[in-house]
């Protein structure tokens, strides 16, 4: 079902929207329509342009074309889970302001079910559709693991794709984003992270001063890690990165996303 969204006025200025076509700036406007309150929609590119373009009968063959830019541009993930498609809209929280938001229905994005090779979907009506940029793009390489860091190598890359899920942000797997994850697994266990990053998120997703640091390097850094940590289930409120109980932080220490 549509839903109402709202536009930022300054998102015909934004740098990424001018390095895609207008139909693809078009496609994504339209597509926060589609989007459920976690920013999650149905992939099927056929079904998009018969719902976006009802009017426009070549928009079956060019949609795939604009979600390619899109994702490019870092506006979405495309991703497959059980033969189904989705598309998860980036930053969506930041740039949506969602009342009483419902629980999505859709399964989350993970590492194992982005597309990384975006193949065209055949449909009865279109068996001969051939592959679109097959082996373009490869999945990154796993960083040896530390062998002076407890916990598998696979835990740290799991956990970053759950960030990611969670936040609609794509940190790639490199050892920036990997490392500090690695180094908070020598003490606290793979479901301790998780727990930590749900209640980041809960308490900064929704502020667009704070979500700039629902980051791997701000939420698994050792010298706060331990303050989220025992901060969960605390009823006060949230603080901003580092501030647990009265600790100073220094700003300068910190960067955007």
């Amino acid at each position: 079902m549509a839903r109402i969204r709202s536009i930022k006025p300054e998102f015909p200025q934004s740098e990424s929207m001018g390095r895609v076509s207008r139909d693809a700036r078009l496609t994504f406007i339209q597509l926060w329509t589609l989007a459920d309150d976690e920013g999650r929609l149905r992939g099927n590119s056929r079904m998009l342009a018969s719902l976006l373009f009802p009017y426009d009968d070549d928009a079956k063959d060019l949609i795939d074309r604009w979600l390619d830019e899109l994702e490019r541009e870092h506006c979405i993930q495309r991703y497959r889970v059980n033969g189904d498609n989705y598309v998860q809209i980036a930053n969506w929280l930041i740039h949506q302001k969602i009342d009483k938001p419902s629980k999505s229905k859709i399964p989350a994005l993970d590492e194992s079910s982005r597309i990384l090779a975006n193949p065209r979907e055949v449909s009865s009506e279109d068996q001969g559709s051939r592959i679109k940029d097959q082996g373009k793009e490869e999945p990154p390489k796993p960083p040896a693991a530390d062998a002076s860091v407890s916990g598998k190598p696979d835990d740290a890359r799991e956990l970053l794709a759950y960030l990611n899920a969670k936040t609609g942000k794509h940190f790639r797997c490199v050892p920036a984003s990997l490392d500090p994850i690695r180094a908070r697994l020598k003490d606290a266990t793979p479901e301790q992270v998780r727990a930590v990053i749900d209640d980041r998120v809960k308490a900064w997703a929704s502020d667009e001063a704070m979500a700039k640091y629902l980051r791997p390097e701000t939420l698994f850094r050792a010298s706060k890690f331990e303050g989220y940590l025992g901060n969960l289930g605390a009823s006060k409120p949230a603080g901003r990165p580092g501030q647990i109980a009265g600790a100073v932080v220094d700003w300068s220490a910190t960067e955007d996303a």
